[in-house]
């Protein structure tokens, strides 16, 4: 597959927990990344976790802000003439491997000096894309409501994914009533209010698991009351227990 790209710039910086770049657009691909650290990309319809061990890819035109959870070190590289990139429609999570990280930080790093040409780096590009875009690659992002009261909803639960609050609570809070937050969860995402609740939890533990956290620090984290809890609602989202999705990763990045 052919991967050529006409443009490549990279943006490095470093930001304090707690901040906010506000929602905008760019004309090219963007591939988001953390070198450290933990961002919340969230789009109209979907929140996307970026952390060491996922990326974000932006596509052009796609509005979008970012949240920093934590201080997070962030690694961007916007892409132009990418005739892939015009295949999505939405923000994308992205599972980074050991090489996919290292073809990252590589390109960064190189695309920075004033004599950097695509052109001469199509090698180190290509098998970065190559990397980005195998269907081993993509992970599961957030879906979120359009309607503003049950997004809401959605960004207390994000914001502290172990608060075992009520949907009546939570629906108090964005000012609805909780049948009216659940019939919009029905309508617009197909899944019950705690459904997607675990949803979200199950991906936030696939994050850490992909980061190497033991199971029983995510288990607590997440505010189960016990590891086989946890062990039992992650099996039924991912078809095995958290453990044995670690052993995968372990053979994957070995």
């Amino acid at each position: 597959m052919s991967y050529f790209v006409n443009h490549v710039a990279p943006w490095v910086n470093c930001y304090p927990a707690g901040s906010m770049i506000e929602p905008h657009s760019h004309d090219v691909l963007q591939i988001l990344y953390a070198s450290s650290g933990s961002m919340l990309v969230r789009t109209n319809g979907l929140a996307c976790i970026v952390n060491p061990g996922r990326a974000a890819l932006i596509p052009p035109g796609v509005e979008h802000q970012v949240h920093m959870n934590s201080q997070a070190d962030m690694a961007t590289l916007y892409v132009s003439g990418l005739k892939q990139a015009m295949c999505l429609d939405e923000a994308s999570s992205v599972t980074v491997s050991p090489i996919i990280k290292q073809l990252l930080l590589t390109a960064i790093a190189r695309s920075a000096s004033p004599s950097f040409s695509p052109v001469r780096s199509v090698h180190l590009l290509g098998l970065l894309f190559e990397e980005i875009y195998n269907g081993d690659s993509w992970a599961p992002s957030i879906s979120f409501p359009q309607d503003q009261r049950a997004s809401r909803v959605c960004e207390k639960v994000l914001a502290d994914p172990a608060e075992g609050n009520t949907l009546e609570s939570l629906a108090r809070q964005a000012g609805a009533s909780s049948r009216t937050i659940s019939r919009i969860f029905r309508r617009e995402l197909g899944l019950s209010f705690l459904e997607w609740r675990q949803q979200v939890q199950i991906i936030i533990a696939i994050n850490a698991l992909d980061l190497g956290q033991p199971v029983s620090k995510i288990a607590f984290e997440l505010g189960y009351s016990s590891i086989s809890a946890f062990s039992s609602a992650f099996r039924k989202q991912v078809g095995c227990p958290p453990s044995a999705y670690a052993r995968k990763g372990e053979m994957i990045t070995s």
